[in-house]
């Protein structure tokens, strides 16, 4: 029995979710891969890859590093004056083909239009550039003035790119380098929610959640407890663009280990970790917090990628029969770095 084909909305809204998650459009083989769709799909709407990315509103092979905001706003000051007004998707998308301008993250970057906008209006207010000041009076901005209903958000339901997975937690790795999807409707900031995704994942991998958090002192961000097996997790989600680096942390750790190890024994949890979540890590900082860490009461340390803690999560709910949090802690001996 042939599958059935995906539609061309559903491959749109898949390469959006897949661009999300690696901050740069993806080659048509890993998209692919990602999506779990077959190349034949795509060239049976498009007739070559790059017309895809296009239709998307990306720019083909355009890798490497984060444009700066800066760069992005000049080219979408370019486009305003071009067209006297703010630009709908479709007006940018024209627009930047024929200036060649590097605006095709406007609408993701900052996780919707909305934020960018807010973030452009700033820009432009604190620019030493007097003739810039006249799109802020231009018509089209994606936010209506205060006092007036503001245009309705998107609602629909982002693309399941890992079918196992929570909704909640399908884009932690995106929070997990500081931007915030574009499917988040959230009010919270990027490290709050992260936080809180981190949460929601060892919850849902079984584990009794105890919520710190930020603005708690030095205390990890949350404790995940396992009561039936003895043995709790110290949690700390670190929000980083260009992966985590311990730099002058190590006192916090120390001093929320001694103090939340031993009080977590004294209810009798015999066995304490320490975990570190977030986009990517370095052998020789965990070494440096082994070290530092090895007087506490933690019995090791590890560091986890985003992408590999979504990862277990999705696995513990596709094996949910035989997953067990006993399996779960033997992959943290050792201490490690566990990535996808």
């Amino acid at each position: 029995m042939t599958s059935k084909r995906h539609t061309k909305e559903e491959i749109l809204e898949l390469y959006k979710a897949c661009q999300a998650k690696l901050g740069e459009p993806p080659g048509i083989d890993r998209f692919c891969k990602m999506a779990k769709l077959k190349p034949s799909e795509i060239s049976y709407y498009w007739p070559r890859p790059t017309a895809l990315t296009k239709e998307v509103g990306a720019t083909p092979n355009e890798f490497g590093s984060r444009l700066p905001d800066e760069v992005v706003f000049q080219g979408y000051t370019r486009v305003c004056l071009h067209l006297g007004k703010i630009p709908t998707q479709t007006e940018l998308r024209i627009a930047q083909r024929e200036l060649e301008t590097k605006t095709h993250t406007v609408y993701t970057r900052h996780g919707d239009i909305y934020a960018f906008q807010d973030r452009f209006r700033m820009w432009v207010a604190e620019s030493t550039e007097e003739k810039l000041k006249a799109i802020l009076q231009f018509d089209g901005w994606a936010r209506v003035k205060s006092g007036r209903e503001s245009e309705a958000i998107s609602t629909k339901v982002p693309p399941q790119l890992n079918p196992f997975l929570p909704a909640a937690l399908q884009y932690l790795e995106v929070l997990a380098r500081g931007e915030m999807p574009s499917y988040e409707s959230s009010d919270l900031n990027v490290s709050t929610l992260f936080e809180r995704r981190t949460s929601d994942a060892f919850r849902c991998l079984g584990f009794e959640m105890r919520s710190l958090g930020q603005g708690t002192g030095r205390n990890p961000d949350a404790i995940a407890l396992a009561t039936k097996e003895r043995f709790a997790i110290l949690i700390d989600a670190k929000v980083r663009v260009d992966g985590y680096a311990l730099g002058t942390e190590d006192r916090k750790f120390l001093e929320y280990a001694q103090n939340q190890g031993k009080e977590l024994q004294r209810q009798g949890f015999e066995k304490i970790y320490l975990v570190v979540v977030g986009s990517s890590f370095r052998e020789s900082d965990l070494k440096k917090l082994t070290e530092y860490l090895s007087e506490s009461p933690a019995r090791s340390v590890d560091m986890i990628t985003a992408a590999a803690l979504t990862r277990i999560v999705e696995e513990s709910i596709r094996e949910r029969s035989t997953f067990t949090l006993s399996a779960f802690e033997k992959q943290l001996f050792g201490n490690k770095i566990i990535s996808s």
